[in-house]
């Protein structure tokens, strides 16, 4: 076994031998000619030319040249050699056999060769651009060019002829030319000045991956470099003038006017109970339209027989055109679609649930500008929509103007709007709940509250940190974040009224007010004058949430009792708290019974009825 081993490590010793290098990697190409011009213009922008004979050693798809636009620069400071970062924006790529171009912050990555056709042997190629240099804002007030004549080439380049024509007289002495990879220095390169024009050549070939870099010391205001555009200052002013234009706007079209109360001792003659919701929310809610069973005992369309542990609906007399509205004919003909009669587990079969939503909507359209119903105004309802896309504005511009001033590139300004256009489905989403905040149960409404809040924080701080990131002052930042919310209050209130919707508005809180601060003289009072008053009142009272406050009032005044519930047997005497107490238990079974939506799936054990959720009761 040891001579096994033996022979196996000796054989293995034998190939290393044969063997002592691993073979290197051949290049794809190699850069045999490379003849670099630049012109130099009074303004720091430079004009570069560039022509590379190549020498393909096997065959490659395309010749990739990258223009990197950040750079690392020496500085000479009293704490030695610091390297400070700058971005010199390229723009006009233009080049023979071009293929594509790729723009990021790092720079361009330039493809160029022949569709469809394999690249072999001796290649030539040409690419010209232009680069916009800045001030170095050096510590004394000098300036400076830099420029990396070759770098990011993973070939080896045997020739290298530069020359550079400057704008107008500088020291000769002042001019340096290196090579060698990041952070080595070598002086392989040749430096002549013949006038304003700068030429040299390569004193040997530059390996992989090796630079050749040439800088020139300039005194102060050799250059005269255009002004940075002030991203901050401009999206400062107009994110305030948009303020300022959407105040005017809101004032005029979004304001609702001041509306004067005037306390309601009746009943209106224009408006139901069933429309108090759309009136004050634009919405009409469930607990809207079940006001109508008392609405119809009121006007004598049915009746209400209260069994304790069950109950029944009965009609009176038939609903038309003349004594009722198109919404509620549709939940009444829906209720007793069958017979006149009709008892809870029949209530529940019927599904008048999706009658109750068509109900809805025909409640929602019956508020017209035809009828001269029309609540709200057009303006205002147009306006809150396209307040979704003000309010981005400001997010837009800042990020926008911020980005663009840094690197002047289209592409990396639209990457950054991402954030804002997901704010904008954020902003969407709030316009939705708050248009539908009273069909939700509150449990629903806050946590969705919460959600938009969280998202809209989440976005708000990445926009605020790329703006950081881009060097956004902080009064700007202020200014974008105050804007920002003012815009999106402005949003979310642009709602206003119609002169006729004002005037319901006033009428529905002082039927409000009127409920709540009624004292018990006053009462006796109205309800002697009106005996029907406790009743005619109640389901105005039911929508505003005020039935048990209204029913504790009346408790000790003698009231005529509804006709329309049969109930109250037990009692000796009518009382208007008990009745209320009594009548809201059997009300709350039909208004479950009223809601019921069959589940899609009835069978197993997944049936159940929906008795069986409701609370037992007795009378």
């Amino acid at each position: 076994m040891r001579r096994k081993a033996c022979t196996m490590i000796c054989l293995l010793l034998f190939l290393f031998a044969l063997f002592p290098k691993q073979a290197k990697a051949v290049e794809a190409y190699t850069i045999e000619d490379l003849n670099i011009t630049i012109q130099v213009q009074e303004d720091g922008k430079l004009f570069v030319s560039e022509e590379y004979d190549l020498n393909f050693n096997y065959y490659r798809s395309s010749f990739v040249r990258s223009i990197t636009s950040t750079y690392h620069i020496p500085m000479t400071t009293t704490q030695g050699i610091v390297y400070q970062d700058y971005y010199f924006p390229v723009s006009d790529i233009q080049g023979d056999r071009l293929l594509s171009v790729e723009r990021n912050e790092e720079g361009s990555i330039v493809t160029m060769g022949e569709k469809g056709n394999q690249l072999n042997g001796k290649q030539t190629f040409s690419i010209s651009y232009t680069v916009q240099t800045s001030d170095l804002n050096m510590a004394d007030h000098t300036q400076m060019l830099y420029w990396t004549l070759v770098t990011n080439l993973d070939a080896k380049v045997e020739h290298l002829h530069y020359e550079i024509e400057m704008p107008k007289a500088f020291d000769p002495q002042e001019v340096y030319a290196n090579t060698g990879k990041y952070g080595d220095v070598k002086n392989t390169l040749s430096m002549q000045v013949n006038g304003n024009v700068i030429s040299g050549d390569l004193l040997q070939p530059l390996e992989n991956n090796e630079m050749a870099t040439i800088k020139i010391n300039l005194p102060k205001d050799y250059f005269q470099f255009p002004q940075a555009l002030n991203g901050n200052l401009i999206a400062s002013i107009f994110s305030l003038l948009l303020m300022c234009v959407v105040g005017l706007v809101f004032w005029r079209f979004g304001r609702d006017q001041e509306v004067f109360v005037d306390v309601q001792t009746e009943v209106p003659k224009d408006i139901s109970s069933t429309e108090i919701g759309y009136i004050m929310e634009r919405f009409a809610r469930d607990d809207d339209l079940l006001s109508l069973f008392i609405d119809w005992g009121n006007r004598g369309f049915l009746m209400i027989h209260d069994h304790g542990e069950t109950f029944e609906l009965e009609k009176l007399r038939e609903m038309n055109d003349l004594n009722a509205k198109p919404f509620e004919r549709e939940l009444f003909d829906s209720i007793f679609q069958n017979n006149n009669m009709v008892n809870q587990d029949e209530l529940r079969e019927a599904r008048v649930a999706f009658s109750l939503e068509r109900s809805k909507h025909l409640l929602e359209r019956s508020f017209t500008k035809k009828n001269r119903r029309q609540v709200y105004t057009d303006s205002s309802l147009f306006l809150q929509g396209c307040m979704v896309i003000v309010t981005l504005l400001p997010s837009f511009v800042y990020v926008w103007l911020m980005t663009y001033a840094r690197f002047e590139l289209w592409e990396l300004s639209v990457r950054s709007m991402v954030p804002t256009l997901l704010l904008g489905l954020d902003l969407i989403g709030w316009v939705y709940l708050i248009r539908h905040r009273f069909t939700l149960e509150a449990k629903q409404f806050y946590l969705r509250i919460a959600v938009l809040v969280i998202i809209a924080f989440i976005l708000l701080t990445f926009n605020s940190v790329t703006l950081y990131l881009y060097g956004i002052k902080r009064f700007a930042l202020v200014i974008y974040l105050v804007i920002t919310f003012a815009l999106f209050f402005c949003m979310l209130y642009m709602d206003k009224r119609t002169q006729k919707g004002n005037e319901w508005k006033s009428q529905i809180l002082g039927i409000r007010e009127f409920i709540e601060t009624v004292e018990q003289p006053q009462l006796l009072k109205f309800n002697s004058r009106n005996p029907k008053l406790f009743q005619e009142m109640l389901p105005y009272a039911y929508v505003l949430g005020l039935a048990d406050i209204w029913a504790k009032k009346f408790e000790h005044l003698e009231v005529e009792q509804p006709q329309w519930y049969d109930g109250m047997q037990e009692y000796d005497h009518f009382n208007t708290f008990l009745f209320w107490h009594t009548f809201h238990y059997c009300f709350y079974y039909m208004k479950q019974n009223t809601l019921y939506r069959p589940p899609i799936k009835q069978a197993g054990f997944l049936h159940f009825s929906l008795r069986r959720l409701l609370p037992k009761r007795k009378k």
